[in-house]
């Protein structure tokens, strides 16, 4: 069963917002440096946690994944070995995707 539809459920019914800020730091820090963390955060979480199969993704060399890894747990105070969590940081992308979405949507005429 893929999970991803429950989670959005989750993401557009509950309040979500301390999600929401541990992805935006990382938003911030990718702005900031210029850096890929965000979109590494998606492609670790698409891979299962797989930090191999994540670096294949990005066509990243694989030594170079753990780093970005690293960076994002020093922003968001989490580790990513722990499922928990990975599952706050799921939580906060889909939260910030539903919001995009909700956002882009009341902007249409």
């Amino acid at each position: 069963m893929d999970p991803e539809p429950m989670l959005e459920v989750l993401a557009r019914s509950a309040d979500l917002r301390p999600f929401r800020g541990l992805i935006e730091r990382v938003e911030a820090y990718d702005r900031e440096h210029s850096s890929d963390l965000i979109r590494t955060l998606r492609a670790f979480f698409a891979a299962n946690a797989n930090a191999s199969e994540a670096a294949d993704r990005l066509y990243l060399h694989r030594n170079s994944l753990p780093y970005r890894l690293t960076r994002v747990q020093e922003l968001t105070g989490l580790d990513l070995k722990d499922p928990r969590a990975r599952l706050a940081l799921q939580l906060g992308l889909l939260a910030t995707t539903t919001e995009r979405n909700n956002t882009d949507e009341d902007e249409r005429p």
